[in-house]
């Protein structure tokens, strides 16, 4: 299996964390398991600090992802807290919720190696199910619209804009409580 991190060597480090009963696998070649240095050593594991294994992973991260075009400005700065790309990269840690908006280009890419996707896929609150799947479909229905009105297709057009209307009378509604 290739190292998760570089994507290029074969992994030769297999780090396993078991939390509530599942179970998460990290696979490091050599070089990259070097960047962490004696936080992987069996001695330290059991004072293993995540903080440092995921700074650890974003300076591998800076490392290989320059050559794969993903472009890091030492100037980078978020616009609210002035946390800077560089802070981002020695702590690990965000600022405040808009570094996610200044820093989106970054950590897309990084999101994407370290959890697979950009995009939350997993539990919803239940309390929010039923919002999110509202919002979802006003947005299915508005690309249908467009679709709809390019065929010149008015009659169907009127009945889906009447079906996000209502949906977002729904929405209002509920917010309002």
């Amino acid at each position: 299996m290739l190292c998760q991190v570089c994507k290029k060597k074969e992994s030769t480090i297999i780090i396993t964390q078991v939390v509530g009963g599942e179970k998460t696998e990290l696979h490091l070649c050599k070089d990259c398991a070097a960047l962490f240095g004696d936080k992987l050593s069996i001695v330290s594991f059991s004072q293993f600090n995540l903080d440092d294994l995921l700074s650890g992973l974003l300076k591998a991260f800076d490392l290989y992802g320059k050559e794969e075009g993903m472009v890091q400005s030492k100037d980078l700065k978020c616009s609210n807290c002035s946390l800077t790309y560089q802070d981002f990269i020695q702590t690990g840690k965000l600022g405040c919720s808009l570094c996610y908006r200044d820093f989106r280009r970054q950590l897309i890419p990084l999101l994407r190696r370290l959890h697979g996707n950009s995009e939350h896929i997993g539990k919803i609150p239940h309390q929010a199910k039923n919002k999110l799947d509202k919002i979802n479909q006003i947005k299915k229905l508005r690309k249908e619209l467009q679709e709809v009105v390019i065929k010149e297709d008015y009659e169907r057009a009127a009945r889906i804009r009447d079906e996000i209307l209502k949906l977002e009378g729904v929405l209002k509604k509920n917010n309002a409580r």
